[in-house]
């Protein structure tokens, strides 16, 4: 049993409910799965500061599993929370109202009321977007949403900062100095609200410093002192660090001192400037130095990011953020006026999210992918550069930006002159997914796409954005990787956590080659796939037993399948591969039937690497196989906890007694095996 405080607000997803309890001064993230659509009506009663009694198992939250992904782990620590809580039996009727709330737990209180306020009112995407605004709590925004701002590089407009908390003030200042309150007391006054805003916009590291930054200067004016802006900005810096040093690891943090320093230090590049030359100026100069923190989080960016940042900038601020806050003072004092003012307030929403929907098609991402570590330093140290010279002369050349386009061109091309390969068991869960990047980039091959199994659930079940693996770890882990082309997409046979992803992909990534097994008769699946291929001019290719064909110190040769049609699994391509001197034998689901075959027909059959097959189920890699193939390396791709009990034990006692190193998706994450001329090293996600 458990028994503590909701310390945020509770959220809602489909049948599954959440929110972070401080019990016995900890805070463990409670996750809840909803029986019932009574029981989601009922859990919707939730609100912050009520007290319950939870039934339910501590666990450690999961680890890192992908080289490019969340390190959810490491996020919760930064917050200071060490465990999550599953529950095994609570409800509503568990809690109760805390009798004595804190001026703090007041203000959060009030703030949860009036976001749940505007929800009542408005639409699921227009009250998301004023909470986002208002409030700083984007929860509520719809993912789809969410990805355009994304898309556009515009994400930092949904995001409470400076910008808002120098406007509120500003404006508390001259009503206070309206009604006749002395120059002073407004001082004052402002200095005690600016915590109180600091909590009701979510307290995120942008909003502090702007709300400390603050009180810091008009502290300073009272006592008719001044401070420079870059002390200003360190003071505020190393308080936050000293009291919270896990802030140095939150983007959030990243990018509000690095845009407020900047911006500082331009001064001299922004005084005399019009106020559209302004605009223009600041939003280029911020997406310039964001730039390698972008593609390090987010391994593309925008070629249209500024022109949408200087017509999307006025916008918020002048249109939705003040017809936000209007909306916000009406549900408060007179939320009978709503319903009429609610279609005007619901079209220019809607119409924001409207015109961002439209410009998807005209945002020119360029894929990067990641940076290494000193293609990241030399990024800033040409962007320093480019804004020296600029200080100096006065004036912005072209000719300035020369280094940082050089350190693109170097970051673009350091894959094609790099001469190791790299093949990549990515953890897509119950699925397989491998991609294959030959030395010097001289191709690249996705070999199954993973896919998200789905269940027959009532509406009420169904969460807000179904998870799609291919779209939110297949597809960002091609960007990370800076591969903007496939060469060849190859489905070893038409299983949905195999192949569930191809039509996303397709739609989505250019590719040359859609590999497919050779049989009279395709699944649905395979038949989607090869409608999408042709929609898209993608060249289609059936592979069979002894297709082959070479590239850069590489050699393909299809082992299967044969002119024998079977079942799903026995039909799957198989393929073995040499990079240099190394082998790896790629088995889809092959069972025994299937593995019988192929020694059968390939007796000297060998491999360094073995990608076990079926998911290390008991039907696949028997000892007469595994004998033949005498692979050092064994890589099985299966779903942590899954239903079918993968890798089976029997399995995994085989590969154990012919000394074979097993590496596993559901324990290591993503695995990766890098190949040159001399050696063979292996990484893990975990």
């Amino acid at each position: 049993m458990f028994s503590g405080s909701i310390k945020s607000i509770p959220k809602i997803d489909g049948n599954l409910l959440s929110f972070e309890l401080v019990t016995n001064d900890e805070t463990v993230v409670v996750y809840h799965k909803i029986k019932s659509a009574f029981e989601k009506e009922q859990l919707k009663k939730l609100s912050i500061n009520l007290s319950c009694i939870i039934k339910g198992k501590l666990e450690k939250p999961r680890k890192k599993s992908h080289f490019y992904g969340m390190d959810y782990r490491e996020y919760l620590k930064n917050n200071k929370i060490y465990w999550t809580l599953k529950t095994v039996e609570f409800g509503v009727e568990y809690c109760k109202k805390t009798n004595k709330l804190s001026v703090h737990e007041h203000i959060k209180s009030w703030r949860s009321k009036n976001i749940k306020e505007l929800e009542r009112h408005f639409s699921n995407n227009t009250a998301g977007l004023m909470n986002a605004l208002l409030f700083g709590y984007r929860n509520g925004i719809e993912a789809e949403t969410l990805h355009y701002y994304q898309g556009l590089g515009l994400t930092h407009l949904l995001a409470v900062s400076g910008f808002n908390v120098g406007i509120v003030t500003y404006f508390l200042y001259v009503i206070l100095v309206r009604v006749g309150v002395v120059k002073e007391i407004a001082y004052g006054l402002i200095i005690i609200f600016l915590p109180v805003y600091i909590v009701l916009t979510g307290a995120e590291s942008s909003i502090i410093r702007a709300g400390m930054m603050g009180i810091i200067v008009i502290c300073f004016m009272m006592l008719r002192r001044k401070m420079h802006p870059v002390t200003l900005l360190s003071t505020v810096c190393i308080g936050m660090l000293s009291y919270n040093p896990s802030f140095a690891f939150n983007l959030g943090f990243q990018l509000s001192f690095l845009m407020t320093f900047v911006l500082i230090t331009s001064i001299y590049v922004l005084e005399k400037a019009s106020p559209l030359r302004l605009l223009i100026l600041t939003s280029f100069i911020c997406s310039l130095f964001s730039f390698p923190i972008i593609l390090y989080h987010f391994f593309e960016f925008s070629l249209l990011s500024i022109p949408f940042n200087v017509l999307y900038i006025p916008f918020v601020s002048m249109v939705l953020f003040p017809l936000s806050f209007f909306t916000l003072l009406l549900s408060i004092f007179a939320p009978r006026t709503i319903p009429i003012v609610n279609e005007i307030i619901e079209s220019l929403f809607n119409f924001s999210v409207l015109f961002m929907e439209k410009a998807q098609f005209l945002k020119m991402a360029v894929v990067l992918g990641r940076p290494t570590d000193w293609i990241f330093g030399l990024y800033f140290v040409a962007i320093f550069y480019l804004l020296y010279r600029w200080e100096l002369t006065k004036r912005i050349h072209i000719v300035f930006s020369v280094p940082f386009l050089f350190v693109c061109f170097i970051h673009w091309g350091v894959p094609y002159v790099n001469p190791n390969a790299t093949i990549s068991f990515i953890n897509v869960g119950q699925g397989d997914s491998i991609l294959v990047e030959l030395p010097y980039r001289k191709a690249v091959y996705l070999i199954d796409t993973g896919g998200s199994v789905s269940f027959d659930q009532e509406d009420w079940e169904k969460r807000e954005e179904e998870y799609d693996v291919t779209k939110e770890v297949v597809y960002p882990f091609l960007k990370a990787k800076g591969i903007r082309h496939l060469d060849g997409l190859m489905i070893t046979h038409g299983d949905m956590d195999h192949a569930g992803g191809g039509e996303f992909l397709l739609e989505h990534s250019k590719v040359s080659n859609v590999f497919l097994p050779y049989k009279r008769k395709n699944n649905n699946l395979e038949n989607l796939i090869e409608t999408t291929s042709a929609k898209n001019n993608i060249n289609v290719v059936k592979l069979g037993k002894g297709m082959q064909w070479e590239s850069a110190h590489s050699s393909f040769f299809v082992l299967h399948p044969g002119s024998q049609e079977s079942t799903s699994n026995n039909n799957s391509i198989v393929l073995w591969l040499k990079i240099y001197n190394r082998t790896f034998l790629l088995t889809g689901d092959m069972e025994e039937e299937a593995e019988r075959e192929v020694i059968n027909s390939f007796p000297k059959i060998k491999a360094d690497v073995l990608k076990v097959g079926h998911h290390g189920s008991v039907t696949s890699s028997t000892a007469s196989f595994l004998d033949k193939v005498s692979p050092q390396f064994g890589i099985i791709s299966a779903g942590k906890n899954n239903l079918y009990g993968h890798p089976a034990l029997e399995v995994l006692k085989r590969l154990r007694e012919r000394n074979v190193t097993i590496y596993r998706t559901d324990e290591h994450g993503d695995i990766s095996i890098i190949v040159n001329k001399k050696r063979m090293k292996v990484n893990t996600a975990q």
